[in-house]
């Protein structure tokens, strides 16, 4: 299960440092490609296709490219 916040993932990774478990990537709950767990339980991809923020986002970046390449 991934975490919500960075500092969560690093306690947990400092926890497995000293207890010596193994480490097991998140898995993204829609796919099952491996997760950072930055997007809640979802990879980057099904982020930004699944949810309103995600797809608002990538909009984003798509406009800024397009005034970019008009602007040369």
């Amino acid at each position: 299960m991934p975490d919500p916040t960075g500092a969560d993932r690093q306690r947990r990774w400092r926890e497995r440092q000293q207890a010596g478990a193994p480490w097991q990537p998140p898995v993204c709950a829609s796919c099952g490609r491996n997760s950072s767990g930055k997007y809640r339980d979802l990879c980057r991809r099904c982020w930004e296709r699944l949810t309103p923020e995600g797809r608002a986002a990538k909009a984003k970046r798509v406009r800024q490219s397009r005034a970019r390449r008009r602007a040369v």
